[in-house]
């Protein structure tokens, strides 16, 4: 947690905050040395499930069988949980008034899809075709955090000073805050518009 200090002193605040993919959860966590204006740090990893396909299986049937990604009593074959983050330092001049002096902002995104084995090499173009659109699909969930986590490192290095520490962090963390559910806003009008992408290729209802 923080600690107050007067006359001069610098003073930190750790906060962060968890945003997976129509889930969130907070924490805290230490606040390690930081550098001032530094970009964001992101790290992108890209998870496959197994999904075997068998003479006489539809496409469908197949990556239906094998998905990991089930919400709300639906199957889906691709997933994206993203984790973003932010760690920030204040100074507390004497007669109280505090302003930011650094700011960490981490994104976290890992995108989760299907690997197909297949004997048949219809089905296995058809695969890669349908591969390449649902990939696309979830990278547009990727780019919506990638830009909440930009905002978050923006909006926070921004904010002027202000009468109280306590007044000055509760501020950045609740412009965060807003920032997460705008991006979850903007995820779900997303799937909605693209029909879970399948408005942008990802469809197998013909199968």
């Amino acid at each position: 947690m923080a600690v107050r200090r007067r006359g001069r002193r610098p003073g930190r605040r750790p906060a962060i905050a968890l945003k997976l993919r129509r889930r969130l959860a907070l924490n805290l966590c230490a606040l390690a040395v930081l550098p001032a204006g530094a970009a964001v740090e992101e790290s992108l990893n890209f998870r496959y499930y197994a999904s075997p396909h068998r003479p006489g299986m539809t496409l469908l049937a197949a990556l239906n069988a094998a998905t990991p990604i089930r919400q709300d009593g639906m199957r889906f074959h691709g997933y994206t949980a993203w984790q973003t983050s932010w760690q920030f330092r204040w100074w507390e001049e004497a007669d109280g008034r505090c302003r930011i002096t650094a700011n960490r902002t981490r994104l976290s995104a890992e995108v989760t899809l299907p690997r197909l084995t297949t004997a048949d090499p219809a089905i296995r173009q058809r695969f890669e075709h349908y591969l390449a659109a649902l990939k696309n699909h979830e990278m547009e969930h990727v780019r919506i955090a990638r830009d909440a986590a930009q905002r978050i490192d923006r909006g926070i290095l921004a904010l002027p000073t202000m009468p109280s520490c306590r007044q000055l962090e509760q501020t950045a963390n609740d412009l965060a805050q807003r920032l997460l559910r705008e991006a979850g806003n903007a995820e779900r009008e997303m799937d909605q518009r693209t029909g879970h992408g399948a408005k942008q290729g990802a469809s197998l209802l013909d199968d």
